[in-house]
């Protein structure tokens, strides 16, 4: 009797296992290599963005203070700056400025971080925004 004459307790013919269908090798070889690299992203970016969250709260820290409002452009240049570096972080002052929109005064957070992925090609992260003085 040949495997194609084999039949089931309902009487539906059986498959071969060759002529099942479903993801293969290759196929799982391939996601598992996209899921790596993207992992490996995340783990290589999540820095910067800690490093933002920890310009942001050093901010946010003053204006609830209530110095940020008093405080002139370079000792708060100054203070994040500390903040960043107390917390193994990096941070270029310049990436902070003093603007006035409407009548309102905003301290504008703009700066780019450059992060080295692998082999030559890098990841650059910006970030922009403002919080009111």
């Amino acid at each position: 009797m040949t495997s194609s004459k084999l039949t089931s307790g309902n009487g539906q013919p059986l498959i071969h296992l060759a002529h099942q269908k479903g993801a293969s090798l290759y196929a799982l070889i391939v996601v598992m290599t996209l899921l790596g690299v993207l992992i490996m992203a995340g783990l290589k970016l999540s820095p910067a963005y800690m490093d933002n969250m920890v310009i942001k709260n050093a901010i946010e820290n003053l204006k609830e203070s209530g110095e940020l409002e008093d405080m002139p452009l370079r000792d708060i240049r100054r203070y994040v700056t500390r903040t960043a570096q107390t917390n193994g972080g990096s941070f270029q002052s310049d990436g902070l400025d003093q603007v006035e929109i409407d009548g309102v005064d905003y301290i504008a957070v703009e700066y780019e971080s450059r992060v080295p992925m692998f082999l030559n090609i890098d990841a650059v992260v910006k970030f922009n925004y403002r919080i009111e003085k």
